[in-house]
């Protein structure tokens, strides 16, 4: 139930991407398209304002965007693995927040949430004279609305990074980029 609804908050689709190459060329052509990780330095060695990064193996694929000089700690992040289906190749995976950050942040949210409602309702039950603990008890929503307007202002500010990445994984697996639509879908 979590999952769930940490996907509907981080907007967490799934994707897949059906390979016009075999497996071993799959790796190859996404790992060159894909810089290696430099400790957020790769936009400035590259001498571009954003670089999509990332690690390419066939169990795992992690990609992600770079900019110069801004961490974004809820950017999009496409987490895949390569499975071969009868001959077939095909790039299974979704995008998600930054290393699971996103479950902790909205956790801590929750918890702060949950312990300002129970500490504000306990001392109502032991006398509900004060008003301003009635609106307490109110209150108590407020960090989570907070940190899911922060999750949310986090990942629009990272919106075209999707749009970096599937390109980048559209360019690298398929011939023409004008199959890309057929070849590429949301599940």
């Amino acid at each position: 139930m979590l999952r769930s609804f940490i996907d509907f908050v981080c907007a967490n689709e799934p994707l897949a991407f059906e390979s016009d190459f075999g497996l071993d060329e799959s790796l190859r052509r996404l790992t060159a398209q894909i810089k290696p990780p430099l400790l957020e330095f790769r936009p400035l060695i590259s001498v571009r304002a954003t670089v999509v990064v990332g690690k390419v193996a066939e169990e795992h694929v992690s990609l992600w965007c770079e900019r110069l000089l801004v961490r974004n700690g809820f950017r999009p992040v496409f987490l895949g693995r390569f499975q071969t289906f009868d001959k077939r190749v095909i790039l299974i995976g979704k995008m998600v927040g930054m290393n699971g950050l996103v479950h902790l942040v909205v956790g801590a949210g929750l918890a702060m949430s949950l312990f300002f409602t129970t500490a504000t309702l306990l001392e109502l039950m032991k006398g509900p004279g004060d008003p301003a603990l009635w609106l307490m008890s109110f209150a108590g929503v407020l960090p989570v609305v907070f940190v899911l307007g922060m999750v949310r202002l986090g990942r629009w500010l990272s919106s075209g990074d999707e749009d970096w990445i599937l390109t980048a994984i559209r360019s690298a697996l398929l011939k023409s980029t004008r199959t890309s639509d057929a070849r590429s879908r949301r599940l």
